[in-house]
């Protein structure tokens, strides 16, 4: 009998990329069944004639009667953070889920403070002994001023190294898996080709699903990753990161004392930076240079807003913390700094834009120190920025409602052993807390009731139905040049020469365009006659009334504006990505037409969103419960017309589980 998995993903997207990955991983074939509800799709994993699993996509966290975050939770998880991924199996019962295996994805650019912007996943997955495994890629190219080339960027090595302490720390699988950027040059290339792991992965995945040996693939996945740091750290012009054998030799230290004590011996000097970008008062601007002048020393990377005190300089930090802050402060937390048993990793963190909204990529910064040194590391997070003055009131008052209310304060609040802020927006003045940090370390199988079809309706559902129906179709002249449901990334958008199998892609999109245009959800690719290239750009949003008005406009410009400049990169048929070295322009001229694509409600609200927002072509989807077919009401004016009945072509694959009417 086959194997029944479901996959619990952010978005369909990283539904699909994770079946992509399972896959991949057994050589087999991934087919759809036809009677599966357009919200819902169901897959057979076929290896030659035998079955051997059968898939349910659930895209949308917490939309299934499930919340992955909360299960994870329930069993000791410190955060409530859900990856891309979740595959869980079926059990014998049929009416309940164990989590198998949790995956992240990444195509963003791996640089500053977007490197740990993920962390909390990881963490969050190893402390309750769920297998996570992080693809990303390396060697991506930043664009510039008319969408040319400036450099690559990476990560700081610190990152995919804290990947390694975890898995030290909480003995579960949690590694990063790299792959060449579709933007990266040769040379980087062939520099970073002995850090590269997919097919180590997929070899990872394929013995975590059968509950086979894992030993060689993931010994194998263990060292290319700690070649990547070694090559990250390397290539650095200046000499701000551990080197070369000594992340291996910091490695081998497991307890936060270990780790403490061998930097103590590799130290390198650790600075703030200023950056005058946010206001801050002035013991918060003192507060870095006296960290300085107690002797904290860099992590091993010195530029990460990261230190260590060792414990026998604790007592002269409280010392100098009493003379900065004085009766401010409560004692408690003066006694607390200056305990000596154990070193003190402090997390600087603004956290906050100047108009007081959360800065996310913070919120992966406590969980990266966490990550590095272990459970066992007593945490002090210093918070800076310029939050809105009821957060600071609510942090004096019920720091636990906080934490439940806010991303960024759950990992600093749940995380941290001692938190100080200090902030201009804090009208009275800085503030200390010594907390009580719950440990906990599970491995028991995590097990809940099974997820169920959903009867509330949203964009996940548009997204999912729009990219089901389009995807998968070249044969039929028709090719899904971006699809960027909620939670997505839009990495790049592509274009296809049907009769040649070439695809040009254009990386990094901008949020806006130089014409005020808007950024579309979805681009699908038609080719009506030869030698002509039409693309749909559409706007996908739960209700008609959520559209913009006019937006149809605004998704012609963005999509007109993006492809009049060159392609990025672009790879011929079966063959590898490439950059494109020439600002010659690949693509012959094209029409741009506007969708905008919605959940159904009447006829009225329908008609009124076609008009307002000047669209070309309007889908509305009236979906139904799995055993009933969904209605796609679709209306498109006299320049998009003809793709009526491509659409009608498309909806007959779905076996009367999809139905069309035109209005």
């Amino acid at each position: 009998m086959p194997i029944e998995l479901r996959i619990h993903g952010d978005n369909i997207i990283e539904c699909e990329r994770a079946l992509s990955l399972i896959t991949d991983s057994f050589s087999a074939t991934a087919h759809r069944f036809d009677a599966s509800p357009v919200y819902l799709p169901r897959y057979a994993i076929k290896q030659n004639q035998r079955t051997l699993f059968l898939i349910e996509l659930f895209s949308g966290h917490g939309r299934w009667n499930f919340d992955v975050a909360q299960v994870l939770q329930s069993y000791g998880a410190p955060l409530r953070e859900a990856t891309d991924a979740v595959v869980t199996r079926i059990l014998p019962d049929g009416h309940s889920e164990e989590i198998v295996v949790a995956f992240e994805f990444c195509s963003a650019l791996p640089a500053g403070n977007n490197a740990w912007q993920r962390n909390g996943r990881a963490l969050a997955c190893a402390s309750v002994g769920v297998p996570y495994l992080f693809f990303a890629e390396v060697g991506g190219v930043e664009l510039g001023a008319g969408r040319r080339i400036k450099a690559p960027r990476f990560p700081n090595p610190i990152v995919p190294f804290s990947y390694l302490t975890t898995e030290q720390a909480f003995q579960v699988v949690c590694l990063p898996v790299y792959a060449a950027s579709p933007s990266s040059a040769e040379a980087i290339r062939l520099r970073f080709t002995p850090a590269f792991g997919i097919e180590d992965g997929r070899r990872l995945v394929k013995s975590i699903l059968e509950n086979a040996r894992i030993a060689e693939p993931h010994s194998r996945l263990m060292q290319k990753a700690l070649t990547l740091v070694e090559i990250l750290a390397g290539q650095r012009q200046s000499v701000n990161t551990l080197r070369g054998e000594q992340w291996n030799d910091f490695l081998k230290n497991q307890t936060a004392n270990q780790k403490a004590n061998w930097l103590s011996q590799n130290q390198m000097a650790w600075a703030r930076k200023q950056t005058g970008k946010v206001a801050a008062t002035k013991t918060a601007r003192t507060l870095p240079q006296l960290f300085q002048e107690s002797e904290c020393i860099s992590i091993g990377a010195k530029d990460i807003p990261i230190c260590l005190v060792l414990g026998e300089k604790r007592s002269v930090l409280a010392t100098r913390l009493r003379e900065l802050y004085g009766h401010a402060l409560a004692h408690e937390f003066f006694d607390w700094v200056d305990r000596s048993h154990l070193p003190l990793i402090v997390v600087w963190i603004t956290g906050f834009k100047p108009r007081g909204d959360d800065s996310r990529p913070d919120r992966g910064l406590v969980p990266l120190a966490r990550m590095l040194f272990g459970n066992d590391a007593e945490i002090l997070s210093v918070v800076s920025g310029p939050a809105k003055p009821a957060m600071w009131q609510t942090w004096r008052d019920a720091p636990k409602q906080l934490a439940r209310q806010n991303g960024l304060w759950e990992a600093i609040i749940n995380l941290s052993d001692a938190v100080l802020t200090d902030s201009a927006t804090d009208q009275q003045g800085a503030f200390a807390r010594v907390l009580e940090r719950t440990r906990a370390h599970s491995t028991e199988p995590i097990r809940f009731a099974s997820a169920s079809a959903t009867n509330v309706f949203s964009e996940h559902d548009v997204d999912c139905a729009l990219h089901v129906l389009f995807t998968h179709q070249r044969a039929r002249g028709i090719f899904e040049s971006i699809c960027n449901p909620p939670g997505g990334d839009w990495s790049g958008l592509s274009i296809l020469n049907f009769e040649s199998g070439e695809e040009y892609r254009w990386t990094s999109l901008p949020r806006v365009s130089g014409t005020a245009g808007k950024r579309p959800d979805h681009v699908i690719q038609f080719a009506p006659q030869e030698n002509q290239t039409v693309l749909l750009a559409i706007e996908s949003k739960n209700r008609a009334m959520d559209l913009e008005r006019g937006v149809g406009i605004r998704l012609k410009r963005y999509t007109r504006q993006l492809v009049k400049s060159p392609p990025t990169i672009a790879r011929a048929a079966n063959a590898e990505w490439q950059l494109l070295k020439t600002r010659a322009h690949p693509v012959g001229d094209l029409t741009v037409i506007s969708g905008g694509a919605f959940c159904w409600n009447d006829r009225a609200e329908f008609e009124m969103a076609f008009k307002r927002n000047q669209l070309d072509i309007a889908f509305a989807f009236e979906f139904k419960s799995p055993e009933q077919a969904s209605l796609l009401h679709i209306r498109a004016n006299a320049s998009a017309r003809w793709v009526l009945p491509v659409i009608q072509n498309l909806v007959g694959n779905f076996r009367s589980r999809l139905e069309i009417q035109i209005h």
